[in-house]
């Protein structure tokens, strides 16, 4: 939530809100200070002080909902992109899988992040004179990208070569876990009583997901770390980005976290020798088209999805990823690829999705 208060002399009503800075007249009265709270998505609550002639100070707050335009009544619409929403989420962990098996799994992070930024940045170049961005935007930026999309996506990838794709796919949608315990472990924000059931309800079924799938030959606990550490680095990142200039331009910041991501990954696979024994001419084409899904219709199509839904849907309905995704993946993964999927698979993965579906916020 951000906040901005300004002392200009505004139209205003107790009831009615305009837009943010025009307000129809109630009453005669001289502004001394107008609030505006964006709310995420939910849009905003406006309070307003004033003096009257008499001297006495009065208050009035009124909401501004930004959620009722004419994209979100469209239901279809709404279904479409969060169908879409939940399917690239899911089927991403087979991408990885797919792609990871053919190729070094930091070699896909880097080749998907570096074709995604060579595709935006044209575009962002071309916001760039209309939408400038400072040093320490660009800066906060690429920092973005590094934890969120190299500690995060580039571990996760590498993480799910280890451990069949449904069962990746449900130890990374442990986010919401993670935010709460970093919220309350650093920024010393107490959690309810929600959020410890949800903590303590979402880490037992990882476990028992863990526990339960450790008899298969596709399943390494190195995977499990190498997830739940890019897991918890994406909440990391969640929390830092608030906190971090950035780029006013969504394009411009999306084009600065790729190219960062991209740099980052490429020095890292170059230096490693990765690089060198790459054999492109020996990769299946079943990996090209996991990596072609992976650039276009995850981090492409995807992230202007994820924005659209941002900016017309409540965060609610906007993050029903996070358990949603999981249970396509196992199933595609049962489907696709031949994964086990077990009653006793199925019921440690519902537990999970329970604990994180009492961390989504419903505010």
């Amino acid at each position: 939530m951000s906040r901005e208060s300004t002392g200009a002399s505004v139209s205003w009503r107790l009831v009615h809100c305009v837009s943010h800075a025009s307000i129809t007249p109630l009453c005669n009265i001289r502004i001394r200070a107008i609030e505006i709270a964006h709310y995420r998505n939910n849009g905003a609550l406006i309070t307003i002080e004033g003096i009257t002639h008499e001297g006495q100070t009065v208050t009035a707050t009124t909401t501004r909902n930004t959620t009722n335009t004419s994209w979100s009544t469209h239901r279809g619409w709404v279904a479409l992109a969060v169908g879409y929403q939940w399917f690239y989420n899911g089927a991403n962990f087979l991408a990885f899988k797919i792609a990871g098996n053919a190729l070094h799994p930091l070699m896909v992070a880097t080749l998907r992040f570096s074709l995604a930024a060579l595709v935006v940045l044209p575009f962002a170049l071309r916001r760039w004179r209309h939408s400038p961005a400072s040093v320490p935007e660009l800066g906060g930026a690429a920092l973005i990208g590094v934890t969120m999309l190299v500690a995060s996506q580039a571990l996760a990838i590498w993480g799910t070569h280890f451990l069949p794709a449904g069962v990746a796919a449900v130890f990374g949608s442990s986010a919401p876990l993670f935010l709460a315990l970093f919220a309350w472990a650093v920024l010393r924000q107490p959690m309810t009583g929600r959020q410890i059931a949800g903590v303590a309800v979402g880490m037992a079924g990882l476990v028992l997901m863990g526990w339960t799938s450790a008899t298969g030959g596709d399943f390494r606990p190195v995977g499990v770390v190498l997830t739940l550490i890019g897991t918890a680095s994406w909440a990391a990142g969640s929390l830092l980005a608030p906190r971090l200039a950035l780029p006013r331009d969504p394009l411009i910041s999306l084009a600065t976290q790729l190219t960062a991501a991209g740099a980052v990954l490429g020095s890292i696979v170059a230096v490693s020798g990765i690089a060198a024994t790459t054999r492109p001419a020996s990769v299946a084409p079943s990996a090209w088209a996991a990596l072609a899904f992976l650039v276009v219709a995850s981090t492409l199509i995807g992230y202007a999805v994820f924005l659209t839904l941002n900016a017309h849907v409540s965060t609610t309905l906007a993050n029903t990823f996070n358990y949603a995704a999981p249970v396509i993946a196992l199933f595609l993964s049962a489907l696709l690829l031949h994964e086990p999927l077990t009653l006793v698979k199925l019921i440690s993965g519902g537990i999970a999705l329970v604990g994180v579906a009492l961390m989504i916020d419903r505010k």
